[in-house]
């Protein structure tokens, strides 16, 4: 830990008392977190497997912010003779912090309340705080530091550039994948902006046993921006834009432009735990296509208007997600998509957790689609899409963890 933290910092040190404190602590913890490291430093606690026989159940809620940064949400709850004990903050971190630095952030701060959880109960033998002094130098230099943390120069905006390139290649086969993107995005509690252009290229090759060889090329341009305003506690407006080329998807050349306005049945400050939205958008959109389409266009402009309904709740026993979403061209009802997508992972019974997820989709909107038949290329490589009316996916597991209920013993051998 760095020492130039501002005069009277608290810098937490817990620390294994063997005088008149209970038999250890029994600790569970749920979390996106570096479990190790957390082993390391809270060692003076059994960390068990399962939360029906912890005294204190940590249960943490990690929410990735659009600048990059996270929140987690820190839930302490005592069980058995600790009932009725809660503690509950926030943690945040930034962005250009690193995996590691995040690590020993919310490490810490999982001590500092773990202590403060248990100040008032009989293991609280078992913390101690340790103030430390700087010096005063360090003190100087520290507030100097954080007034000059608090100019922001960038006004709230980060930015992020990726780019992949990937190729793969067999005696019979080979492919080249490239990836570029960019995101520029500005967050602020009464406004979010956002923009993204991106660029997908694939080539594949396949040699047949004749030694003649299918070659298929597949290009996607798009770019998605979008500006929020949030409007009280529960409504939110927007404009949302897109623009795109797809070899796939039989688009030369794509614009869209739809307002749009939500509505939280819950108070967004409650969306770590629970979020019930309905939104909804109405748009103009142009397409420009690479081949005429089965409706014999060549280009068109069309008005589609789009319902969405989601439901999340996170909770100790686990997470669910369930989500409607339902549109149609206003110029005709007939074509239009139906969507219905959930998952879910609930705690069962002691050690025992099911899992469930999956979506069905009504399709009657590819108004793209190609006239004609795919080729052959196309269908075996996947470079084009098909026409269809459905789709669906299922998946389902159990998980079942039993044995030894504590787990303090860090080996990160081969």
């Amino acid at each position: 830990m760095r020492t130039t933290f501002l005069a009277l910092f608290l810098t937490l040190g817990l620390v294994l008392s063997g005088k008149g404190i209970p038999d250890r602590l029994m600790l569970f913890v749920d979390c996106e977190c570096n479990k190790t490291l957390l082993k390391q430093r809270l060692d003076y606690v059994n960390h068990t497997v399962d939360p029906t026989s912890a005294q204190v159940n940590l249960f943490i809620v990690t929410n990735y912010l659009s600048n990059g940064g996270r929140v987690y949400d820190l839930s302490f709850k005592g069980q058995k003779e600790l009932a009725g004990n809660q503690l509950t903050f926030k943690v945040a971190t930034t962005a250009v912090m690193t995996e590691l630095e995040r690590d020993e952030l919310l490490t810490h701060r999982i001590k500092l309340g773990l202590a403060g959880f248990l100040a008032g109960t009989p293991y609280g033998a078992l913390a101690d705080i340790n103030i430390a002094q700087p010096a005063v130098a360090d003190t100087v230099a520290a507030i100097e530091e954080k007034q000059e943390d608090k100019k922001d120069n960038w006004n709230n905006w980060i930015f992020e550039v990726w780019a992949n390139f990937k190729v793969q290649t067999e005696s019979q086969r080979g492919s080249s994948e490239l990836r570029l993107g960019f995101e520029a995005d500005r967050t602020t509690p009464e406004l979010r902006v956002r923009f993204s252009p991106n660029l997908f290229y694939r080539n594949q090759t396949v040699t047949q046993s004749d030694g003649t060889s299918l070659t298929a090329v597949r290009r996607d341009l798009w770019m998605d921006a979008s500006v929020v305003k949030s409007v009280g506690d529960h409504w939110s407006v927007g404009l949302f834009n897109s623009m795109s080329s797809s070899t796939f998807r039989n688009i030369n050349y794509s614009v869209w432009l739809a307002p749009a306005i939500e509505y939280n049945i819950f108070d967004y400050a409650d969306v770590p735990l629970r979020e019930f939205t309905v939104a909804y958008r109405l748009g103009w959109a142009h397409n420009q296509y690479t081949e005429e389409t089965i409706f014999l266009k060549d280009q068109e402009s069309l008005v589609r208007h789009a319902v969405d309904v989601d439901l999340r709740v996170r909770q100790r026993w686990g997470q669910i997600f369930v989500g409607v979403s339902g549109g149609n061209f206003l110029t005709d009802f007939s074509k239009n998509r139906l969507s219905l997508n959930g998952r879910a992972n609930v705690r069962v019974i002691k050690g025992l957790s099911f899992n469930i997820g999956g979506g069905y989709e009504i399709i009657n909107d590819q108004i793209s689609l190609p006239r004609g038949t795919a080729s052959v290329e196309d269908i075996l490589l996947g470079q084009s899409q098909l026409a269809t009316n459905f789709e669906a996916d299922l998946s389902f597991g159990l998980s079942y963890t039993f044995g030894s209920l504590y787990n303090n013993v860090i080996n990160t051998r081969l």
